[in-house]
């Protein structure tokens, strides 16, 4: 239940009452996603911090974040520095965020599809995409051409990738 339980979906009693608060114009479930985007941009985890960098973009709009990845450790993304936009649906957490690489590159993974979980935080997705960057066996999209060199020629893969993350992502 944890950041659940902060969620309200109470009606005011009358359009005039509704006047006299200051987000009246907002639904009670993107008020819901407010609070709980709120809780978890203050949310510090420990491992998560060596990894990733999020923030608030403005601290006048919860449901745009910034984040910067570094490669993990040990792949052929080591010590890059991948930076991403994400934005959140004011229908979080119900619906996932959408996440954009400004750093040259794309990643897919399911949870931010059909395998995406109310249960899911922001830090958790950037976590799976640390994870992903680590070790690319999740499963992949078909089509993708990265995913299609993965699979027949690893170490070429691995060979465009570093030199992707040293030119793209400051490594």
């Amino acid at each position: 239940m944890g950041i659940f339980k902060t969620c309200s979906f109470r009606r005011s009693a009358s359009p005039a009452a509704a006047d006299n608060q200051p987000n009246s114009k907002k639904s009670s479930a993107s008020l819901c996603g407010e609070k709980r985007l709120l809780k978890e941009s203050k949310m510090k985890d420990q491992i998560l911090m060596k990894l990733v960098n999020s923030r608030l973009a403005s601290p006048e709009n919860v449901f745009r974040w910034e984040a910067n990845i570094i490669g993990p450790a040990n792949c052929p993304f080591e010590n890059g520095d991948f930076a991403v936009s994400i934005h959140i649906p004011t229908s979080y957490p119900f619906k996932p965020p959408k996440i954009t690489f400004i750093t040259k590159g794309e990643i897919r993974i399911d949870i931010l599809g059909s395998q995406w979980s109310p249960s899911l935080r922001i830090d958790l997705v950037l976590l799976s995409i640390c994870s992903v960057l680590s070790n690319p066996v999740e499963p992949f999209v078909p089509g993708n051409p990265a995913v299609v060199l993965y699979q027949q020629d690893r170490n070429a893969y691995e060979k465009i990738a570093r030199m992707w993350t040293l030119e793209f992502a400051n490594a």
